[in-house]
């Protein structure tokens, strides 16, 4: 499997979960190659608090680095963290040399590059409660999954019915996944959060609507922008109804925030009136409304509203 959808594939971090409302996330992301492919690595390993990266290991450095200027202040209370993090790496890095072989075999693939990853983590909501979870795929397509309240493996499709009843015949494996997820995970997770308190704090966003033509049809953009954590709900509203959007891009800014744009067409005959922009964040104690307010001088085309 190669080409430019397999590439894709690599770069785009493939099941990446940002925190949900009212959530903080501990997420790592593994990818394997089964052989060279020019400018990838063969492994590389990232992982994410709130869907930002804060460490990243490859087969070409050998060694966890961090990518957050919070996380290298781990070390006034672990000295060994950054060693730890690379055995454990390195580690995986065998283990999943071999998963992408096992699962070329289960798959009947022979010829080709091939992928193997696995996404795992864990969620603190702010009530307390806890939640975790590990997915593999194979190929972009999902292979096998963990289920940590029944401790088991399910497998996706037929060719990972193999390594679902290995994984499941060794019940330790099962208790160390459950463990790991609500345990250690759960554990790091508060560790890294108070060591970027300030850097992951959340930040509200701030809101505008802005109109422009193009012949006789009318589009209004909706932005919120300048926000933290990264998950953002936001939708367009005519007379109380959700109505579908042209484009929504979410975009970091340098700073570490956020910013989304979402764009609707006004239907022939509405009043622009009409429409609604409406923004939910954690950082926000209840959804903002945001309409279309003509400028006041022919300089401006948009109004700011919060």
């Amino acid at each position: 499997m190669t080409g430019p959808h397999f590439l894709l594939l690599l770069l785009g971090g493939l099941w990446l979960q940002p925190a949900r409302a009212g959530s903080h996330t501990c997420h790592f992301s593994r990818s394997s190659l089964s052989g060279p492919l020019p400018g990838v690595p063969q492994f590389s390993s990232v992982g994410y608090v709130d869907g930002v990266p804060f460490f990243s290991y490859t087969s070409e450095s050998h060694m966890a680095e961090p990518r957050a200027p919070w996380i290298e202040r781990i070390t006034m209370e672990d000295i060994h963290y950054w060693d730890t993090c690379t055995n454990v790496n390195q580690g995986a890095e065998q283990v999943h040399r071999d998963d992408v072989r096992n699962a070329m075999g289960q798959s009947n693939h022979t010829e080709g590059v091939h992928v193997y990853q696995v996404m795992f983590g864990c969620e603190l909501w702010d009530n307390g409660s806890i939640g975790g979870f590990r997915q593999d795929t194979f190929d972009g397509h999902d292979f096998i999954s963990f289920e940590k309240d029944r401790l088991v493996f399910t497998a996706a499709m037929d060719g990972a019915r193999i390594t679902q009843d290995l994984w499941n015949s060794d019940r330790s494996i099962c208790l160390y996944w459950k463990e790991y997820l609500e345990g250690r995970c759960i554990e790091y997770l508060k560790k890294y959060l108070k060591l970027g308190e300030e850097r992951l704090q959340t930040v509200a966003p701030e809101t505008m609507v802005t109109r422009r033509k193009n012949g006789d049809r009318t589009f209004l953009t909706g932005y919120a922008y300048g926000f933290y954590p990264r998950e953002i709900e936001v939708k367009w509203v005519r007379n109380g109804v959700e109505i579908p959007w042209e484009s929504r891009d979410i975009l970091p800014h340098p700073d570490g925030t956020y910013q989304v744009r979402t764009t609707v067409e006004v239907q022939e005959g509405d009043d622009e009136n009409m429409y609604r922009y409406e923004v939910y964040h954690s950082s926000l104690p209840e959804t903002v409304t945001v309409m279309y307010d003509p400028p006041t001088t022919d300089s401006s085309s948009s109004q700011s509203s919060a």
